[in-house]
């Protein structure tokens, strides 16, 4: 993952930046060789994020590893993200960090963060721990803190996230392989000291099926499917509290 956006997964909390690289082609059906594995480098990545460009939503699921991560640093992440900021996620830190539920629509958020969060993040104890446990802590994207969890929640952060990868050059193209029985074309790069590979589908629409980075000790991969519905999940007001409230 492209050290520009070194939250890599994020680092939650106060700061969360989520990085994810690729996708899954979302489909086990026989499709036509769409023609992508015939042409350059440079030309299969446009095309990976020109495809991806034009997809309704996106399910990204990203695993982070490597001996420096603490934990302050997003190790596991899955999204389920619209193009009308409809979202539902999750967020798992490395060491004992514990993890957070995410759930957006348009301009308001929810998070939902388990017993380990909340004692590594809370200034007060053991009386708001209490208070907070099994709740959702709700507000809006542009409340601070939960800003940062909204572009976990964006389609467009994911899209930044692809152009780095796909601008790391020189590009090279790889061999045709196959990734979760889906086969693809290869091609990889160097970007900030780390060696990235791009995974892009040869059947059907030419979607990013996997991405990998790794270097200086950390090794990430990520997984996208696309055009699948988000679900529909709003909290009930008995099971909220106000962000910061």
């Amino acid at each position: 993952m492209p050290r520009t956006r070194k939250a890599t997964l994020g680092a939650l909390g106060a700061t969360l930046c989520a990085t994810a690289l690729v996708g899954t082609a979302g489909t086990a059906q026989a499709q036509d060789d769409n023609g992508v594995a015939k042409k350059s480098a440079a030309d299969i990545a446009t095309q990976a994020t020109d495809t991806f460009n034009g997809a309704n939503s996106m399910h990204v699921t990203s695993s982070r590893d490597g001996s420096g991560l603490d934990r302050t640093e997003p190790a596991r992440l899955e999204v389920s993200a619209d193009r009308s900021d409809n979202c539902v996620g999750s967020v798992d830190y490395a060491a004992d960090g514990g993890s957070l539920e995410i759930i957006r629509h348009a301009d308001k958020v929810w998070v939902r963060p388990d017993s380990a969060w909340l004692r590594n993040n809370l200034p007060s104890g053991a009386e708001d721990l209490q208070k907070l446990e099994g709740k959702y802590l709700q507000g809006t994207a542009q409340d601070q803190g939960l800003s940062d969890l909204a572009r976990v929640c964006s389609i467009n952060e994911h899209r930044d996230t692809l152009k780095d990868a796909t601008s790391a050059g020189p590009l090279k193209k790889g061999g045709e392989t196959t990734v979760d029985g889906v086969p693809v074309v290869e091609v990889t790069g160097t970007h900030d000291g780390m060696d990235l590979t791009l995974s892009v589908a040869t059947q059907g629409k030419p979607f990013p099926v996997r991405a990998t980075s790794s270097g200086d000790g950390e090794q990430q991969t990520t997984n996208f499917s696309f055009d699948q519905p988000v679900p529909d999940q709003t909290p009930e007001p008995g099971d909220t509290v106000p962000w910061g409230g």
